[in-house]
């Protein structure tokens, strides 16, 4: 089966072997870490070196007497097992006189959940970590995920951008674009703490260009990201040429396993950035919809929410879509306006 490439990245199977080389440098350069922290302190406290060599020892020698004696040298036994003891107890002390937190020797992972192995043990079994759903969604999606890194992100949030004033007639609300932005911050955060309760409702956000949607959408990704859920942000466009690659791609190829495809339906948190800006057609809408259904349908047995961003407005948006889709946007989803200047101007 001949395997699309993104930046030089396998789909399909082999992204799996990328993420499981990942996995293994991780591991490898925790252990590395261990050992350069620990022959810095034995070369500062030689004792210390001195102390775990002896356990080390004597613990082989304890572990042979128990498998090979058959427990007839309970004197012998009792007398190593006082041994370890004291030794432990000496090198507890010097740590402790050095300062030195007993988690010194252990590793560092990047994923503390699944200590970087991509797998968690419950008792349903072994699962996928999210950091691992998370690397399959980066590499599927490289020219158009999220990163951790960036600007946007609510301690960067300024309402000082969004105007004071009141009026109606020039910003289409009853309040200032100022108090409506940070009400509207307040329902992302609420978001972002309550993805997990399938009555929470999806966001849609409405505004011309400039006003701070993508920004927004980009915040609540980031937290996510950094609390470890999986996030997937694309255009319009971009969604659409996806869905109508995998269709072609699976009429022709028997058995055709799309990842990437697969992700839009069940990624924690789906955002459309740009919605109207795509090519419009009956079956692009019909599209929307299943991902619409699909995706509500999942979120009443997992979070799987949607944020819609357009430069749309309402009647636009009613007269462009079927009635199915602006009903769906408009009974599960939290509709905010944005209002103000154009933000980028007003940095530039």
């Amino acid at each position: 089966m001949r395997k699309l490439q993104i930046n030089g990245v396998c789909m399909n199977r082999d992204i799996h072997n990328v993420i499981a080389r990942e996995y293994e440098r991780r591991q490898k350069q925790s252990a590395s870490l261990v050992s350069q922290r620990k022959a810095q302190l034995y070369a500062d406290i030689p004792r210390l070196y001195e102390i775990d060599s002896q356990i080390s020892h004597m613990g082989l020698r304890y572990n042979r007497l128990i498998l090979g004696a058959g427990g007839s040298s309970p004197a012998l036994i009792e007398e190593l097992d006082g041994h370890l003891k004291s030794l432990s107890a000496e090198k507890q002390a010097i740590l402790e006189a050095n300062n030195i937190s007993p988690d010194f020797f252990s590793p560092r992972f990047e994923c503390e959940k699944c200590r970087d192995t991509g797998y968690i043990t419950g008792p349903s079994g072994s699962q996928k970590c999210s950091c691992y759903k998370q690397q399959v969604i980066n590499h599927l999606f490289a020219l158009s995920n999220v990163s951790l890194n960036g600007d946007e992100c609510f301690e960067n949030f300024n309402e000082a951008l969004y105007p004071e004033e009141i009026d109606a007639e020039k910003y289409g609300l009853s309040i200032s674009p100022r108090e409506n932005m940070l009400s509207i911050k307040k329902i992302c955060l609420d978001f972002t703490e309550n993805i997990d309760n399938p009555e929470c409702k999806n966001l849609f956000f409405s505004g011309r260009t400039g006003v701070g949607k993508t920004f927004l959408s980009l915040c609540i990704a980031r937290e996510l990201l950094n609390r470890g859920r999986t996030v997937l942000y694309l255009t319009a466009p971009i969604l659409f040429d996806i869905i109508t690659e995998h269709k072609m791609r699976a009429y022709k190829e028997e058995n055709y396993n799309d990842d990437k495809y697969q992700s839009i339906f069940t990624v924690e948190l789906l955002i459309i950035d740009d919605l109207g800006t795509e090519t419009l057609s009956d079956s692009r809408y019909a599209e929307l919809l299943n991902i619409l259904n699909t995706r509500q349908a999942k979120n009443s047995k997992t979070a799987c929410k949607t944020i819609i961003s357009t430069n749309l407005g309402p009647k636009k948006l009613f007269d462009l879509y079927t009635e199915r889709i602006t009903s769906r946007i408009m009974g599960h989803f939290d509709r905010l306006v944005l209002a103000g200047q154009d933000i980028r101007s007003l940095k530039g």
